[in-house]
């Protein structure tokens, strides 16, 4: 688990990057166009509540319920690892921008109200200790002094959460998009809890990540590649990493596969219409958007896995494990009493096996992901929004189609197609930058698009302006020039 260790984390790229952001809003003012107001969207999964926690710096495995009362000191040790980050992300909102946190389905318990407030106090002391003459981060504010309580009301109001999506006043949607994937969505994004109060609905993918993937040392979960393998992959990955070792891959899959299964089948939570209604409003007055909108917004969601038991079993290999076990059954029943002359008849079993295997095949990874991306279309056409913004996939994207912006924001985490980290999936760290010129709601400009920082310097990789052609080019695709609030969305 190399990846897990700090030479590898993004933390130090993230923090330029932000930094090079906040002198772009500071230039950008600096030419007399008016204030540059930055709203910075990260849009889910940047912490990792999923991973084993780290106790006397080894990775210890978990399956603890995800309720506030495990997922705040999750949290606290999370913040404490990363101080450059926190103070990255205080040095924006002490420059007076705002910092929007978006849940995604690995830190799904950011909708809990004391994970919030945990993380907003840790960012408003980043950005007091950034302002000349303020305490340093962890230090409190002296009693009866009002003038710093204002200013840490002021500096908290900049940090804002959003359970499901968030909508700007200029027609941006930004969401993670785990809604659209079966194995990750929630009935209730705004209120994901299951039978006990307060402690969060499990999903398929959480219960993999917890159960199974994270034991094996050898997968990296931030690369999809290294673990959606073939049987012959899985055959060869064995034989590497494991013929020779005192540990059983089989073993960890099987315990593992079977204990997801349980835990959704045990927490299996029907929908209930007075529930979805609460979500639905919850969703209406923490973004904005109006209620009709949300409402068809959230017809599009992916039933969750626990409706679809049959996926689950599939996608996790039991069905064709229970069918190989059974076909060797039938098959040794079929030899020790059957005739000699009919013991090649004991090959059907197994054929059944291989035939079952062409008719009902197992859905590739990149039918969620297409899902996920077609889903963007119809989130747009529900809100009637100019440019709709996932995370989720992992895959950096960004295109104009009809005047409209469509990007996903790819993934900062540490994902290397090796184990040593040596090789990372993606050399350069995506980003979408869209810029908004002066205007109120639908009649301001929208332009960027989807952006890499690498060696210090930003560089576009999609048109930086819709068509229709009046809408004139910069040379070489590079980003217009700043003129206006500006959001920038990341995954990390």
């Amino acid at each position: 688990m190399r990846y897990r260790q700090a030479p590898y984390s993004p933390d130090s790229e993230v923090a330029a990057m932000l930094d090079a952001l906040r002198d772009e809003m500071k230039q950008g003012t600096a030419r007399g166009a008016g204030r540059h107001e930055l709203t910075l969207v990260l849009n889910g999964d940047v912490f990792d509540l999923d991973a084993p926690r780290v106790i006397d710096r080894k990775s210890v495995f978990h399956d603890l319920p995800r309720s506030a009362e495990h997922a705040v000191p999750a949290m606290k040790a999370i913040l404490a690892d990363h101080p450059v980050f926190i103070e990255a992300l205080g040095r924006v909102v002490a420059d007076g921008h705002t910092v929007v946190f978006i849940s995604g389905n690995h830190d799904v318990q950011l909708t809990l109200p004391e994970v919030r407030d945990l993380v907003r106090s840790r960012v408003v002391e980043a950005a007091l200790a950034a302002l000349d003459g303020a305490p340093r981060p962890g230090s409190s504010s002296p009693a009866g002094a009002p003038e710093a309580e204002r200013a840490r009301a002021a500096l908290g109001a900049r940090v804002v959460f959003r359970a499901w999506f968030h909508k700007t006043p200029d027609g941006i949607i930004v969401e993670h998009g785990n809604q659209y994937d079966a194995y990750c969505s929630y009935r209730y994004p705004m209120v994901p809890f299951g039978r006990k109060p307060g402690e969060i609905q499990p999903t398929m993918g959480s219960l993999v990540c917890r159960l199974l993937v994270s034991r094996m040392g050898y997968f990296n979960p931030h690369v999809d590649s290294s673990f959606m393998l073939s049987a012959f992959g899985y055959l060869a990955h064995w034989a590497r990493y494991y013929l020779f070792s005192r540990r059983s891959l089989a073993g960890a899959w099987a315990l593992g596969a079977l204990r997801t299964v349980v835990e959704l089948v045990r927490r299996r939570e029907p929908e209930r219409r007075a529930r979805l209604r609460e979500c639905l409003a919850a969703a209406a007055q923490e973004t904005g958007a109006p209620l009709r909108a949300v409402a068809r917004h959230a017809r599009l969601f992916a039933p969750p896995a626990e409706d679809r038991l049959g996926l689950v079993a599939r996608e996790l290999w039991l069905d064709r494990a229970a069918l190989a076990l059974l076909a060797v059954a039938v098959a040794l029943v079929w030899l020790l009493l059957a005739p000699t002359w009919l013991a090649p008849a004991a090959l059907v079993a197994p054929a059944g096996l291989v035939v079952y295997e062409r008719l009902v095949p197992k859905l590739p990874l990149e039918a969620t992901w297409q899902r996920v991306s077609r889903a963007a279309r119809q989130v747009a056409r529900a809100h009637r929004a100019r440019a709709v913004v996932f995370g989720h996939t992992h895959t950096p994207e960004g295109s104009w189609e009809g005047g409209l912006f469509f990007g996903n924001t790819g993934s900062w985490s540490a994902a290397f197609e090796d184990i040593a980290c040596t090789k990372p999936v993606f050399a350069a760290r995506p980003l979408v930058w869209l810029r908004s010129e002066p205007g109120a709601g639908s009649s301001a400009r929208l332009s960027g698009g989807l952006v890499t920082w690498k060696n210090g310097r930003f560089e576009a990789r999609t048109a930086s302006v819709p068509p229709p052609a009046e809408q004139l080019r910069e040379p070489h695709g590079a980003p217009p020039p700043l003129r206006s609030p500006a959001t920038a969305a990341l995954r990390t």
